[in-house]
């Protein structure tokens, strides 16, 4: 999985999506993030991998998630120098996605807040561009950026199941295991249903 990670577009890039297809369960943490962070993972054996965008860790889990990135260039009308406004058009076009799915009253969340778990573990907290669904994240968004290219990284809980993040994490109090509970929100559809929903819904 780390070799999906490590992918750099062309810097010529116009406009793509990467539909991700990862082989293997994986704790992935955010750039900045201690490895201490996956302590209770490395232990076990678990996977743990590192993205070059930043956040929290989020479980990836090839039969629960879905991972979608988008990709522009600077030359692109959707660019926007500012990091908070940058990745709010891929919100709505989650949001019209989701809509199309039957998960309507999708919100684009537009700052960032990371509330007390925030930094160790990305659904439980809320940036820009991020789509929330009653009170949960339906889709996590972090931005990996250069000078010439901007990579969105997305990721969908089709099941959420806050016990397998929870297993891996070095924090192991009980407030974060409870505000995990309820910090996604699963969309119940096949991931095909989702790709074709989300490419749908992209600006032409």
């Amino acid at each position: 999985m780390g070799e999906l990670h490590e992918l750099n577009p062309d810097p010529d890039v116009d406009r793509e999506v990467w539909l991700m297809s990862p082989h293997n369960t994986a704790l992935v943490l955010g750039s900045a993030q201690p490895q201490e962070t996956a302590s209770r993972a490395i232990t076990d054996g678990a996977a743990v991998v590192r993205r070059r965008s930043g956040g929290g860790a989020v479980l990836v889990a090839p039969d629960n998630s879905v991972w979608i990135d988008a990709v522009i260039g600077r030359s692109d009308p959707l660019w926007n120098d500012d990091v908070n406004r940058a990745p709010l058009w891929l919100g709505e076009v989650w949001a019209a996605a989701l809509a199309s799915l039957g998960v309507r009253h999708g919100e684009v969340f537009d700052r960032y807040e990371p509330g007390p778990w925030g930094r160790i573990a990305c659904f439980a907290s809320r940036g820009p561009g991020e789509v929330l669904v009653g009170g949960g994240k339906a889709v996590g968004v972090t931005q990996r950026r250069t000078r010439t290219t901007a990579r969105f990284q997305t990721l969908l809980y089709r099941r959420w199941n806050p016990e397998e993040l929870f297993a891996r994490l070095a924090e192991s109090s009980d407030q974060l295991r409870n505000d995990l509970s309820s910090a996604a929100w699963p969309v119940d559809a096949r991931p095909d249903e989702i790709h074709s929903a989300f490419i749908a819904s992209l600006p032409r």
